[in-house]
Formats: structure tokens, sequence, C-alpha cells
């Protein structure tokens, strides 16, 4: 089960990691995220913890992870966009705008961004560091700094 389209369809199968602005961190599930809603139901990855109403406008974004425990030894990000090594996620290099992120709180990412119809609150992107753990995030776009669009 997934949610419609391509950029925005995320499979229960699908871990994601909730950022909140202030700094919490919560990792699981969701059935139910989706960008024109204010908020979506997050199954937490601690089998002990129930589920949690997640507000869109609290988070920094929603990263999508391929594990939940990451890569602690990953090196700072290279500046610069690359390819998205992800399969099913390789077509936004032709769809999407590259760009230049910078969080409030000082993370920069380089990536391609889905900016065609996610909604007000925010937009995919799709970093592009194959040594990277995030595949694909939501980003809030009141979590922004800066975003600058590159040359293609």
């Amino acid at each position: 089960m997934g949610i419609a389209g391509f950029a925005g369809e995320i499979f229960f199968e699908d871990k994601v990691v909730a950022h909140y602005k202030d700094g919490r961190i919560l990792k699981g599930h969701t059935r139910d995220f989706s960008p024109q809603r204010d908020s979506f139901v997050l199954n937490p990855y601690a089998a002990s913890d129930g589920p949690v109403a997640v507000f869109l406008e609290e988070l920094k974004a929603v990263f999508h992870v391929k594990t939940f425990e990451g890569n602690r030894d990953h090196p700072p990000h290279t500046p610069s966009v690359g390819e998205i090594t992800e399969q099913r996620f390789t077509d936004m290099m032709e769809s999407g705008r590259k760009v230049a992120l910078q969080f409030i709180d000082g993370e920069r990412l380089w990536g391609y961004a889905d900016l065609a119809g996610n909604g007000s609150q925010g937009f995919f992107f799709f970093p592009t560091d194959p040594m990277d753990n995030n595949m694909r995030l939501y980003v809030v776009r009141s979590s922004l700094k800066e975003m600058v669009f590159l040359e293609s």
C-alpha cells in the first residue's frame, strides 16, 4: 500500500525518520503521509511505543532512509549535485531542479527538488551522495534558511 504519486509514494515498509525543528528525532513507519495534509501517524521503530501524531509544521523534514542506524562515519556532504542512486527515484534527475539546501540548524544538502505539486508546506528532495543514508526527504519550507537553484 502506498500513497499515490511518484515522488510522494511512501510504502509502509519504508523507513522514515521525523526530524523536528527542536532537535528531536522519531524513527518508524507511516501509512498515511501526504504533502497535502498537516499531519500523519508514525508507528515508531521501538515496538514498545504506540503510534504518534506528527505535525508537519513542527518538523525540519521527514527523512526516507536506508537504515534506522544510519552511517555515523559518513564524511561531510560533498558540495555538489551528483546522480540519484536509488533506482525508483532516478527519473527525478530529468524532472527535478538541482538545488543546494541550507536548513536553519546549519545542515546543508545537495540534490534534486521536486517542486511540482507537493503542497505549499514543503517539497520532496532527493540527495545525490551515494554514501548517504538518506534516499529522499520531505522538506518543510519553514525549516530552510536558504535554497539555491543550481545550473542544469
